[in-house]
């Protein structure tokens, strides 16, 4: 008898639910005509936005990085050998500054965006890149209409003109602005050395020369920040061994002078005994000389050995070429997502306010 009552129970709350449903739906369809006209509407807004974005376009660059090996076991004794004149010749190599994927990062860094942003656009015109850019996005008509803002430029670097608090406020918009919204950098597969850059941008010939700016800077800096300790103890070594060199030259002439002097016949044997000694001190200092000459030598070209495997190796895989992939916000497709918000906004909008007027008439 229970199972009786129970079956009974479902089908009527089946039944409930369908008419529900059909209730529901015919309530809706009746809405067809508000529905169909705000559905309508929001199709043209998604028509007319789409048109009004102006289409962008994408500058890529593909490199491949090689860290540099350090030096070679082997060389240790050459290294202790250095490291008795006081220089570091870089016998074992550690992380760095820029080491692992600190490269990543280095590309976000603002100080970078600032200078590629301040170089010149191009060898034709002294128009920095910023100022394309704010003229691109439409920013000087926006500080235009701001009395507090005004007309504001941005001088390249080598001009030396000093920069206002203004002025490095708007420049870091900009940047922070490109940083978060418009540059990627990383790396296409992590066992990989490859990494990608990419600029997104609606000037074509922007973006192609922010891209490859911005990887020019880092590579310059890059390779000069690994290398610069390795390359302070080659000037270092290069020194030692133009002034040893100097001085050996000097010692070179006087000994030849001095022998030329003892050949002489000279009847005063008090006057022969003083030339011989100071030919036999010249020649020792030479011998000397000529010792740690041959030993400084040695060092400095293990340590350009060295400053050669340290030195990592960028090497350009895939760069920017015209024209670049442009992107486009298609029109029909934002047409019928904005059909789709509007209409259904409206029917979530209509529902809540029949249910709501069933509860306050309950």
């Amino acid at each position: 008898m229970t199972e009786i009552i129970s079956n009974s129970s479902d089908e009527i709350s089946l039944k409930e639910l369908v008419l529900k449903i059909k209730e529901w739906g015919s309530f809706i369809l009746g809405k067809w005509k508000i529905i169909g006209l705000v559905g309508f509407i929001g199709g043209i807004c998604g028509f007319f936005y789409a048109t009004s974005q102006k289409a962008t376009y994408t500058a890529k660059i593909t490199f491949v990085l090689e860290e540099g090996k350090g030096a070679s076991p082997g060389l240790g004794g050459l290294a202790s050998l250095a490291g008795q004149f006081g220089v570091d010749v870089g016998a074992s190599s550690g992380g760095g500054l820029l080491s692992g994927d600190n490269i990543l990062l280095y590309f976000k860094s603002p100080s970078l965006a600032r200078e590629v942003l301040l170089s010149r656009f191009d060898s034709s015109t002294s128009t920095s890149i910023a100022e394309v850019y704010a003229n691109e996005y439409e920013l000087r008509k926006e500080w235009i209409e701001d009395k507090k803002i005004g007309n504001i430029h941005f001088p390249t670097l080598n001009s030396n003109l000093p920069y206002s608090r203004l002025q490095d406020s708007l420049l870091q918009t900009i940047i922070n602005t490109i940083l978060t919204e418009q540059f990627t950098v990383a790396r296409t597969d992590k066992k990989a050395g490859f990494i990608d850059v990419s600029s997104t941008m609606q000037n074509e010939l922007l973006a192609k020369i922010y891209c490859e700016r911005i990887v020019q800077k880092v590579v310059e800096r890059y390779i000069n920040i690994k290398t610069q300790r390795q390359n302070a103890t080659v000037q270092k070594l290069q020194l030692r061994v133009d002034s040893i060199a100097s001085l050996l030259r000097q010692k070179t002439v006087s000994s030849a002078s001095l022998q030329n002097s003892s050949s002489i016949m000279d009847i005063n044997p008090l006057y022969r005994t003083g030339t011989s000694v100071a030919v036999e001190s010249t020649l020792r200092d030479k011998t000397l000389l000529s010792t740690i000459f041959a030993s400084v030598t040695q060092n400095l070209e293990m340590a350009k050995f060295t400053l050669s495997q340290e030195t990592p190796v960028i090497q350009i895989v895939d760069s920017p070429i015209l024209p670049l992939k442009k992107e486009k916000m298609s029109s029909l497709k934002t047409a019928l997502l904005g059909f789709l918000f509007f209409a259904f906004t409206l029917i979530f909008g209509v529902i809540v306010k029949k249910i709501y007027s069933s509860l306050m008439e309950n």
